[in-house]
Protein backbone atom coordinates (compact mmCIF):
# COMPACT_ATOMS: atom_id res chain seq x y z
CA UNK A 1 0.00 0.00 0.00
CA UNK A 2 2.85 2.32 0.45
CA UNK A 3 4.53 1.58 -2.36
CA UNK A 4 1.35 2.94 -3.79
CA UNK A 5 1.02 5.77 -2.35
CA UNK A 6 4.99 6.60 -3.11
CA UNK A 7 3.98 5.61 -6.87
CA UNK A 8 1.06 7.77 -6.70
CA UNK A 9 2.93 11.30 -5.19
CA UNK A 10 5.84 10.88 -8.33
CA UNK A 11 3.24 11.18 -10.91
CA UNK A 12 1.21 13.90 -9.12
CA UNK A 13 5.18 15.59 -8.94
CA UNK A 14 6.04 14.88 -12.49
CA UNK A 15 3.27 16.27 -13.89
CA UNK A 16 2.84 18.98 -11.18
CA UNK A 17 6.75 20.01 -13.03
CA UNK A 18 5.50 19.88 -16.48
CA UNK A 19 6.61 23.57 -18.41
CA UNK A 20 3.92 25.63 -19.23
CA UNK A 21 3.96 27.81 -22.32
CA UNK A 22 4.15 31.49 -21.40
CA UNK A 23 4.77 32.50 -25.26
CA UNK A 24 2.68 35.48 -26.31
CA UNK A 25 0.13 34.99 -28.84
CA UNK A 26 1.16 36.75 -32.11
CA UNK A 27 -0.69 39.43 -33.56
CA UNK A 28 -1.53 36.82 -36.97
CA UNK A 29 -2.06 33.73 -34.69
CA UNK A 30 -4.91 31.58 -34.00
CA UNK A 31 -4.60 28.84 -31.48
CA UNK A 32 -6.20 25.75 -30.80
CA UNK A 33 -6.63 26.00 -27.54
CA UNK A 34 -8.87 23.48 -25.04
CA UNK A 35 -11.02 22.99 -27.90
CA UNK A 36 -11.57 26.23 -29.32
CA UNK A 37 -10.22 28.67 -31.63
CA UNK A 38 -8.34 31.81 -30.23
CA UNK A 39 -9.63 34.32 -30.79
CA UNK A 40 -12.85 33.08 -32.57
CA UNK A 41 -13.26 36.29 -34.51
CA UNK A 42 -10.48 37.92 -36.13
CA UNK A 43 -10.43 41.62 -38.77
CA UNK A 44 -7.48 41.25 -40.96
CA UNK A 45 -6.22 42.98 -44.26
CA UNK A 46 -6.19 41.02 -47.63
CA UNK A 47 -2.69 39.42 -48.16
CA UNK A 48 -2.03 38.42 -44.51
CA UNK A 49 -1.38 35.20 -43.34
CA UNK A 50 -2.68 33.95 -40.35
CA UNK A 51 -0.15 31.07 -38.70
CA UNK A 52 -3.08 28.20 -36.80
CA UNK A 53 -0.78 26.63 -33.98
CA UNK A 54 -2.35 23.48 -32.04
CA UNK A 55 -1.77 24.68 -28.22
CA UNK A 56 -4.30 21.42 -27.37
CA UNK A 57 -3.25 17.84 -26.28
CA UNK A 58 -5.71 17.00 -28.99
CA UNK A 59 -5.81 16.22 -32.75
CA UNK A 60 -7.16 19.20 -34.63
CA UNK A 61 -7.53 20.37 -38.23
CA UNK A 62 -8.10 23.72 -39.47
CA UNK A 63 -10.80 23.63 -42.48
CA UNK A 64 -12.42 26.51 -44.32
CA UNK A 65 -16.10 25.33 -44.71
CA UNK A 66 -16.14 25.95 -48.77
CA UNK A 67 -13.14 23.43 -48.25
CA UNK A 68 -10.96 26.17 -49.81
CA UNK A 69 -8.02 25.23 -47.84
CA UNK A 70 -7.52 22.23 -44.90
CA UNK A 71 -4.65 21.62 -43.11
CA UNK A 72 -4.68 17.86 -41.93
CA UNK A 73 -4.55 16.63 -38.69
CA UNK A 74 -2.11 18.81 -36.85
CA UNK A 75 -0.78 17.36 -33.55
CA UNK A 76 0.36 19.49 -29.87
CA UNK A 77 2.71 22.00 -31.59
CA UNK A 78 1.94 21.97 -35.35
CA UNK A 79 1.26 24.56 -37.29
CA UNK A 80 -1.04 25.42 -40.16
CA UNK A 81 -0.47 29.17 -42.45
CA UNK A 82 -2.23 30.24 -45.14
CA UNK A 83 -2.39 33.73 -46.74
CA UNK A 84 -5.64 35.42 -47.12
CA UNK A 85 -6.08 36.81 -50.85
CA UNK A 86 -9.28 37.75 -51.00
CA UNK A 87 -11.28 40.15 -49.49
CA UNK A 88 -14.29 38.10 -47.75
CA UNK A 89 -15.49 36.52 -44.62
CA UNK A 90 -14.33 33.06 -44.05
CA UNK A 91 -15.63 30.10 -41.27
CA UNK A 92 -13.21 27.85 -40.15
CA UNK A 93 -13.61 24.91 -38.07
CA UNK A 94 -12.03 21.86 -36.74
CA UNK A 95 -13.09 18.38 -38.39
CA UNK A 96 -12.44 16.50 -35.12
CA UNK A 97 -15.28 18.74 -33.51
CA UNK A 98 -17.70 20.04 -36.40
CA UNK A 99 -20.24 20.67 -34.33
CA UNK A 100 -18.63 22.59 -30.82
CA UNK A 101 -19.33 26.06 -31.85
CA UNK A 102 -16.45 27.52 -29.86
CA UNK A 103 -14.20 25.44 -32.16
CA UNK A 104 -14.81 27.53 -34.85
CA UNK A 105 -12.97 31.34 -36.26
CA UNK A 106 -14.90 33.96 -38.02
CA UNK A 107 -12.38 35.63 -40.78
CA UNK A 108 -13.10 38.95 -42.12
CA UNK A 109 -10.72 39.99 -44.57
CA UNK A 110 -11.03 43.43 -45.82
Amino acid sequence: MKTNYILLLLIVIVFSCKKKDTTPQGDNEVWLLYKRFNPTFIDITRGTTLTFINKDNSNHTVTHNGRLFASGKMKTGDKFEYTFADSADYTVYCNYHPDNLQEQVYIRVK
